[in-house]
């Protein structure tokens, strides 16, 4: 059993909001390393948390998560 279509397409909503709103807080926190210490990129600790969550969201939204229900 797959996911609906409005589920999946409120997935992708979902997974996007969260790619919008890491995009704009980086360059935010790049802004502020720029301004405070621009000698040791800080920022980069941030991507490297944020990618994996992100690349879980969108795994989820596509549905490899959900449990198959077809043989129970």
């Amino acid at each position: 059993m797959s996911i609906s279509r409005e589920e999946r397409m409120r997935r992708a909503r979902s997974v996007r909001l969260h790619v919008i709103i890491a995009l704009f807080s980086l360059l935010a926190l790049i802004a502020l390393n720029a301004v405070l210490s621009s000698h040791y990129p800080w920022w980069l600790w941030v991507l490297m948390v944020w990618m994996p969550l992100i690349a879980g969201h969108t795994a989820w939204s596509m549905g490899l998560f959900d449990r198959n229900k077809e043989g129970s």
